[in-house]
């Protein structure tokens, strides 16, 4: 976890830097993002799963291997929460993630692209009312697909979807989300 966690914090320094400093020319798309997405979930036994709104905050940069081609990373705090009816009864949870991506990109111009690719998420909370989760995964990996783009010098829009194939607890699995963050670009 401590591995995990000091590479996170290189990342973010990079990233965070690589707009100041004089050598960024292959960094491009720095940018804080902040943002919801909706997500549902297969629950082992409902009735119906409901979408709900997630939160989701980070910062993200596109590494340039080419003029068109990178590697969009990051750290992002991210949330999967879910809602399902079980009869007359209705479950709610959430568990939350620090997400490194690694998506690969295809960059349109400097400042728009699509792309695709896992990000590594590490559990950093769960909760469920009533009751509580068992047999939480420590780690999943997300696989996403999305595009990103500027509307204006220093804002932009980051449009996504993403699913998760298996288990997130006992019972919880099949994450599905789509979403939507502004981004604050910082280059």
């Amino acid at each position: 976890m401590k591995a995990f966690l000091a590479l996170g914090l290189l990342l973010f320094s990079n990233l965070s830097f690589a707009a100041m400093s004089p050598t960024a020319a292959e960094y491009s798309m720095v940018a804080a993002e902040v943002g919801f997405k909706s997500n549902s979930v297969t629950a082992t036994g409902s009735t119906s799963d409901n979408q709900v709104t997630g939160f989701q905050l980070g910062v993200s940069g596109v590494y340039n291997f080419s003029e068109k081609f990178g590697l969009k990373s990051g750290l992002f705090y991210v949330e999967r929460p879910f809602s399902s009816d079980f009869g007359t009864s209705e479950v709610k949870g959430k568990v939350t993630y620090f997400e490194v991506p690694a998506f690969f990109m295809l960059k349109f111009e400097e400042y728009a692209g699509v792309y695709v690719g896992p990000s590594l998420g590490i559990k950093l909370g769960d909760e469920l009312k009533p009751g509580s989760l068992t047999g939480i995964k420590a780690m999943v990996v997300p696989l996403t697909f999305g595009a990103q783009f500027k509307f204006l010098p220093n804002f932009g829009a980051n449009v996504f979807f993403e699913t998760i194939g298996g288990e997130l607890a006992t019972g919880v699995e099949n994450s599905r989300a789509v979403g939507v963050n502004l981004m604050f670009a910082l280059d």
